[in-house]
């Protein structure tokens, strides 16, 4: 008997806690019950509002910028010909070398034209002697004729005073008519004799006035003789017309040159032309002082667009040249970039246009996406030239793909 009790203790507190568990389970299903039934109760759903960026569009002008491949060449240059003829004795220069203008790049042989300026500066100096010679003779040949022209003028004057007398002392009776007939034939004398002396002084005058001016012809004459052939043995030395470049040399040394052939080429290489190919629609956006970029060797120059060919060629594209100072090899390849405006409106990125047929664009409007047609004036690749909206509006970029038109927005920065 004292062995049960224990046993029916245990068991009664067995059943405790399984009433105790049993009031704990009912209480939580009670919870539950009271959270599902707050769940299920209908509530109003809170609006989606998507987070989005905007680019805030600008009035402006679009661009495109367009390369193309270009050859550089000197903007001057000349085949330089020789003015006389005769055998080369001396290159003075090589190719590729620097000169300046008038520098001496071939010699001549010049023992004939030498000889030639010799023979003119003699005939020059003879010339001159002839024309002093003849200076002083008629000096001297005009000096008794000028003598016998005062002694007549002198004898004329005697002459007519003494006729003037004559005359009043005839009408007082003084003197007989013989004798102032006698007076008057001596003035007719004297007058002839005054004329006669004039002439011949003048005719001497005039002869020599050309025999002078025939000599100072021929002084004349044989300066410019000389001139020319002082020209001739300059024009033993080949020279450069101007600054370059020796780009090559045509003769050699112990070779025969003729006039006007042809004796090296020279190069202004401190402005060159860079000449490239465009399109024709292109061509006739860039106007001649258009400022260009050049590209050669991983160094960027500054070229300025002087003219363009309004030509199309066979490939359909017209020639443009472009001019530079830049210490650059003539015949090099260079890249030409350049810029084109396409079109004038409001500015937007390439990819705010949404998809579809129609171009539209997602603007931000009182913090919900609007839907607006646009129309495309230009488009480079990265920017397009629109018109339909107003400069300061705010549109979607990027664009969300599940973005409707009236749904809520927030931009974000």
């Amino acid at each position: 008997m004292q062995n049960a009790k224990p046993t029916t203790l245990s068991a009664r507190h067995g059943l405790v806690l399984l009433a105790v568990a049993g009031l704990l389970l009912s209480g939580c299903n009670n919870r539950r019950g009271n959270v599902e039934a707050t769940t299920a109760t209908p509530t109003q759903a809170a609006p989606r509002v998507t987070k989005v960026r905007a680019v805030t569009l600008k009035e402006g002008v679009l661009t495109v910028s367009r390369t193309a491949g270009a050859t550089l060449a000197p903007l001057r240059e000349s085949n330089v010909a020789s003015s006389a003829s005769g055998k080369v004795l001396a290159v003075l220069v090589e190719e590729g070398s620097r000169v300046g203008a008038g520098q001496t790049v071939l010699r001549l042989d010049d023992a004939t034209a030498r000889t030639a300026v010799q023979n003119a500066e003699l005939a020059l100096e003879q010339a001159r002697i002839n024309l002093e010679r003849t200076s002083r003779s008629t000096e001297g040949s005009l000096a008794p004729l000028q003598a016998a022209l005062q002694a007549a003028q002198a004898n004329l004057q005697v002459a007519q005073r003494r006729y003037t007398e004559g005359q009043q002392l005839f009408r007082v009776g003084a003197i007989a008519q013989v004798e102032l007939t006698s007076l008057e034939a001596a003035l007719g004398q004297a007058k002839s004799n005054a004329e006669n002396a004039r002439e011949a002084l003048e005719r001497a005058q005039r002869a020599n006035r050309e025999d002078l001016a025939l000599l100072r012809v021929q002084v004349q004459q044989a300066e410019a003789q000389l001139a020319q052939a002082r020209r001739a043995l300059a024009d033993t030395e080949v020279k450069a017309p101007f600054a370059g470049v020796v780009a090559e040399v045509y003769v050699n040394p112990g070779e025969f040159v003729a006039a006007g052939s042809r004796a090296f080429r020279l190069a202004d290489v401190r402005r060159l032309e860079a000449k490239f190919r465009i399109p024709p629609s292109e061509a006739a956006k860039l106007a001649p002082g258009t400022g260009l970029n050049l590209d050669y060797g991983g160094q960027t120059y500054f070229a300025r667009l002087s003219r363009t060919s309004q030509i199309p060629g066979t490939d359909r594209l017209v020639e443009a040249v472009a001019t530079l100072q830049a210490p650059l090899p003539p015949g090099a390849s260079a890249s030409v970039r350049y810029t084109l405006e396409i079109a004038k409106g409001v500015i937007a990125p390439s990819g705010a246009l949404l998809p579809g047929e129609q171009p539209r664009v997602m603007l931000v409007e009182n913090g919900k996406a609007k839907a607006v047609k646009v129309e495309i004036l230009g488009d480079n690749g990265s920017q397009l030239a629109l018109r339909g909206v107003s400069a300061g509006s705010q549109v979607v970029f990027p664009v969300p793909a599940s973005l409707r038109s009236g749904d809520a927005l927030e931009v974000i920065r």
